[in-house]
């Protein structure tokens, strides 16, 4: 099998025996991340060996990076164990990125524990990568997930609120209820969104709570009530229409809580005293 490599004089053929000449043995980085880059693409499983000897000891971090990229396509679990090596002691942060990557397209419980440790990387973008990660594993992740609400972290706190959200398992929906307490501003905003996420309407009662605090940041306050809309439970008309009545004028708050109640009014109206279906406009008609 042969594939073209592009380059700025010329667009070159090369073999899969040749890709790997060029791997293992070019002084070139280009050459040689071009080539693991391609090994990838081409999804020849007698690449991952080679690809997980490169991740490991290549001296060069664009081509470390282009290795863990592969052997993230490629999909063989030989190399998982390498790649949770390079996510936890790289100390190329793109490669600890693309490792999180891989390591969420492989999945399997291995990863889990690790990729819940690159939560707490010093970098960003490796926690948010693990974070999506975590997401693409799904229900497996749970467990670790809401042992991480209770990380002193705040970033961890948050990452891990936002996945339970995102994976809908509502085994976690306690402990997300629990952190819309959360000291943290920006933990609560993800807990009242997951919350609506993890369609659950035992945390109903919490959310009116959250929504009608006057002393709450405005945006969990409107969070909270964009969630009532979601669960669409009865038990928030009344906080909701409250809220509403209550405003001189309309602001985000309470535009936010006129939309969740004419959601649930329309979810409900047939168990609703005195509503009636909203009905459509006749049209005339002539003869």
């Amino acid at each position: 099998m042969t594939i073209s490599v592009n380059s700025k004089k010329k667009q070159v053929k090369k073999s899969f025996e040749e890709l790997l000449t060029d791997l293992k043995t070019s002084n070139s980085e280009k050459v040689r991340y071009n080539a693991a880059r391609v090994l990838g693409e081409m999804g020849d499983s007698k690449a991952v060996e080679p690809l997980i000897e490169v991740l490991k000891y290549d001296k060069n971090g664009s081509v470390r990076l282009y290795a863990a990229r592969a052997l993230g396509e490629l999909g063989d679990s030989k190399a998982t164990v390498h790649l949770i090596e390079s996510l936890r002691e790289d100390r190329n942060v793109d490669v600890r990125v693309r490792a999180a990557r891989a390591l969420g397209r492989l999945g399997g419980e291995i990863v889990v524990e690790p990729l819940v440790e690159a939560l707490n990387d010093e970098n960003p973008q490796v926690c948010i990568t693990a974070t999506d990660a975590l997401i693409e594993i799904g229900d497996v992740a749970t467990d670790a997930l809401i042992e991480s609400l209770d990380h002193e972290k705040v970033n961890v706190r948050c990452d891990a609120t936002r996945a339970l959200g995102e994976i809908g398992n509502k085994k976690a929906v306690d402990k997300v209820i629990n952190m819309l307490y959360d000291e943290w501003v920006n933990v609560r905003i993800y807990a009242v969104t997951s919350l609506g996420k993890l369609n659950d309407t035992k945390a109903v009662p919490a959310l009116i709570d959250v929504m009608k605090n006057r002393s709450e940041n405005e945006l969990v306050r409107a969070g909270a009530a964009a969630a009532l809309g979601v669960l669409r439970d009865q038990r928030a008309l009344l906080p909701l229409r409250e809220l509403i009545m209550e405003a001189e004028e309309l602001g985000e708050l309470e535009d936010t809580a006129l939309k969740s109640f004419k959601k649930i009014m329309a979810a409900n109206w047939q168990s609703i005293p005195g509503a009636t279906a909203q009905k459509k406009p006749a049209v005339a008609t002539t003869f």
